[in-house]
């Protein structure tokens, strides 16, 4: 007979996160059916975005700009939390299956975190699926922060102190573009790398798939085989690092900032990049936020465990890459 004393996954949800959820479920439902298309499902998911984006910091500078790149001139919100001095940069990428989302995704956590880290962001849009798929998303990142290294100067920004770093589907192009960079022998533009509850690995029978995959915690198996086949629809280049980074040689890689949530479907493959970060004896911070789901560093208006994220990150790029005016932060050897 099963135990009725057993703590079940479900029971590990923390209270804020549970409160989020049902609270996004309601404006989900408030803001009527997105319909079948596309163009019309990232309308609706941006507009749900907008309502959690409410609050936070102000910024000395928030404004639409673009970046030219080999596809379009590429969509980004720049973000300055001092109007005066030379700042780093921190280049983000936002989530959403490769298939929605843009620059204002995440515009609280970025205000958030360019507030709290005293260093400007750039969130960029990159091509999505089903118009294009990999590797396109990753070089057009890789184009604009080729841009940005030579350019830069022009917004502000010391092109000396570049990091880059994503959510989900944004941080499996952030890191592609970091190994791309490598490749290319410029693995000198980035100085620091965040990869937060990262696509990284293409596993649909890890320990956390199994266990939480069958629908209660968002992703389920086949959704998330779905997200990986659409972005890489050939079989023969899902072994590729620049689109699965957990099995990629991190030689010659910056540091690298590894958030995972304990309760996510794909919390394993952040498990998995680390532990070959450890054998490699590369510099990397894990952090496993407890109680939460994918997603949750959205909100970090309501969510304690988001809000450290956001902190944790801000401090890992004060580390990596000072502030205003600030010197680069030295790095050692990484932990678990």
């Amino acid at each position: 007979m099963p135990n009725d004393n057993m703590v079940k996954p479900t029971d590990r949800i923390h209270p804020q996160q549970a409160d989020a959820l049902k609270r996004n479920a309601e404006i989900v439902a408030e803001l009527g059916n997105p319909g079948a298309g596309i163009d019309e499902v990232r309308a609706h998911a941006d507009a749900v975005r907008a309502i959690w984006n409410e609050g936070g910091p102000q910024m000395a500078l928030n404004e639409a700009r673009t970046i030219p790149g080999p596809f379009r001139d590429v969509p980004v919100q720049f973000y300055r939390p001092s109007a005066d001095g030379t700042l780093p940069v921190f280049v983000y990428l936002h989530g959403g299956g490769f298939r929605i989302g843009g620059p204002l995704s995440n515009d609280r956590q970025m205000r958030e975190i360019a507030a709290s880290w005293g260093g400007a962001v750039v969130s960029a849009d990159y091509l999505h699926v089903p118009e294009h798929t990999f590797p396109d998303p990753v070089d057009e990142i890789v184009a604009a922060l080729e841009w940005l290294a030579e350019n830069g100067a022009d917004w502000g920004l010391d092109t000396s102190r570049i990091a880059i770093g994503g959510a989900s589907a944004g941080a499996s192009v952030a890191l592609g573009a970091a190994i791309t960079l490598r490749d290319k022998g410029r693995g000198d533009v980035l100085k620091a790398v965040l990869s937060l509850y990262g696509v990284l690995d293409y596993n649909l029978e890890s320990d956390s798939m199994n266990e939480l995959g069958g629908g209660d915690f968002m992703l389920t198996n086949e959704y998330t085989q779905m997200v990986y086949d659409g972005y890489v629809p050939n079989p023969a280049d899902r072994s590729d690092p620049r689109a699965f980074a957990a099995k990629a040689d991190p030689t010659g890689l910056p540091p690298i900032f590894i958030a995972a949530a304990e309760l996510d479907p794909i919390r394993d493959d952040s498990l998995t990049f680390a532990a070959t970060l450890k054998a490699a004896k590369h510099f990397f911070v894990l952090e496993v936020y407890p109680g939460v789901l994918h997603a949750f560093f959205g909100y970090s208006g309501v969510v304690d465990e988001a809000k450290r994220c956001v902190t944790d990150a801000a401090t890992f790029l004060g580390r990596a890459l000072g502030s205003q005016g600030g010197s680069q932060g030295g790095q050692g050897q990484g932990r678990a």
